[in-house]
């Protein structure tokens, strides 16, 4: 059917529809299930992708994972929600986000060694063979992950560093790698670094490379704190120094560190120890560069609070009805919007936007659950609806039909929250399956009249 349009035409075509269409277009026929899928036109479509906001928080009763898309926009509108359909003993730990594919570990509370890549716009996911360094094979032991994407293979690779033993000696700790290309993890100890990892806090990727806050030295011994990272395309690591005035000569808890990105640049965020608890918000401009650390604010955590209106009925009789206000604090950067505010997790689970300029927070409506094992699972990250996995034709999820996959975003959001319907590129009308389907009927039409024409025509000229 589609031999008779030009494969640039088609492709502009797909490129124009929304992704829930896109993927019905796979099921039409099987030149277009081969198009759709090839690394050229998943890149495409990423690369016309626009960019939201992923934000994933634990609330309800019983407490589930919640995935949802926002718009960068001003009231940060819900776009969609997504279906979440793995099982966890508390939540998932979000090694990272690259191309709209996420990696979860659930590493939390069990040496589980359950490791997924999952496409939720697509609904398809990978489940990660058992790792070769285990709790049944080394005993005990701490390690972190990083997730990133190689843009030289076109391949994307989970990195996990493990500590055996004496994991706080000298001794570099084991490293493996996996890759979705082939499926399976590799032993690259020979590689690693003697640095000490802190557990469970995954690696931050920017640039093409996977970043932790990690020390070097012996217990009782001076500790020199260092960012490491690990070169996904070389597979290879790396070191980069901390601003001057960072750079700590005695044992440290990681939680003083928070690396995150801002505007494609690596921050890092330093609590101080003073009565006021300020962080200090650095900035690498140029990267790579360890004297383009620039200190973009200093924030006063005791002297920056929000008030949170909650309901209680005693103190509404006596004061006309109104709710009571309780103060909150910031606690925790976490990643930056388009306007330059810094998104925060306060200390009671919301989530918040703090403008530097005009010292005002904006509660988003956003609240995590505020206590353990949940505390930490507030989570947010750039990301880019994608077609990566597509090509999977195995999911990881049983029951999942053809139909049901198409089912992409229906789940309605909740709390009555706006909902922004996506953007069709410079106003182009969508054309369904069915209408490109007539197209292609017509132009087919067109053509076998044509020919016709043409063989007549030579009839005509034959000489008797």
């Amino acid at each position: 059917m589609s031999e008779y349009l030009p494969q640039e035409v088609l492709i502009e075509i797909f490129l124009k529809l929304p992704t829930k269409s896109i993927i019905e277009c796979t099921s039409v026929c099987k030149s277009w299930y081969s198009l759709i899928t090839t690394p050229n036109f998943i890149s495409l479509h990423l690369k016309n992708q626009q960019d939201y906001l992923l934000v994933r928080h634990c609330s309800g009763k019983p407490v589930k994972e919640i995935y949802a898309l926002y718009c960068d926009n001003e009231n940060l509108d819900q776009y969609v929600q997504f279906d979440f359909p793995f099982d966890c003993e508390s939540h998932f730990n979000i090694v990272g986000s690259c191309n709209g594919l996420l990696c979860l570990s659930d590493d939390l509370c069990r040496y589980w060694d359950i490791y997924y890549i999952w496409n939720p716009s697509i609904r398809k996911s990978v489940k990660l063979p058992e790792p070769i360094f285990t709790y049944e094979r080394y005993g005990p032991f701490d390690h972190t992950l990083g997730f990133g994407f190689d843009n030289v293979a076109n391949d994307y690779k989970v990195v996990r560093i493990v500590h055996t033993g004496d994991y706080l000696g000298s001794v570099p700790p084991h490293v493996e790698l996996y890759k979705l290309s082939t499926g399976v993890w590799k032993d690259i100890t020979r590689v690693s670094p003697s640095y000490k990892f802190y557990k469970q806090i995954p690696g931050v990727y920017v640039n093409g490379a996977c970043h932790w806050v990690a020390c070097k030295g012996k217990r009782g011994e001076a500790q020199n704190m260092m960012i490491v990272l690990f070169d996904v395309k070389d597979e290879t690591f790396w070191e980069m120094m901390v601003p001057d005035s960072l750079v700590v000569k005695f044992g440290f808890i990681a939680a003083w560190f928070e690396l995150f990105v801002s505007e494609g640049s690596l921050c890092l965020a330093n609590r101080l120890f003073d009565d006021d608890k300020t962080i200090d918000i650095w900035r690498m401009k140029e990267y790579g560069d360890s004297d383009s650390w620039v200190k973009q604010f200093s924030i006063r955590l005791s002297h920056i609070t929000f008030n949170v209106g909650v309901d209680d009925e005693f103190y509404s009789l006596f004061h006309g009805g109104r709710q009571r206000q309780i103060a909150h604090f910031l606690e925790k950067p976490i990643a930056s919007r388009k306007n330059g505010e810094i998104l925060w997790r306060a200390h009671n689970g919301f989530l918040v936007s703090h403008d530097i300029a005009a010292e005002k927070i904006e509660n988003l409506g956003i609240c995590n659950a505020n206590f353990l094992p949940f505390h930490d699972a507030l989570y947010v990250n750039t990301y880019k609806v994608s077609l990566v996995l597509l090509d999977k034709r195995k999911d990881c999820f049983p029951g999942d039909t053809c139909e049901e996959s198409l089912n992409l975003c229906k789940r309605k959001p909740k709390g009555g929250r706006k909902v922004c319907k996506g953007n069709t590129k410079r106003g182009l009308q969508i054309l369904s399956p069915l209408r490109i389907s007539g197209l292609m009927y017509i132009s087919k039409m067109k053509a076998k009249r044509l020919r016709m024409i043409k063989q007549k025509n030579r009839q005509v000229q034959r000489p008797s």
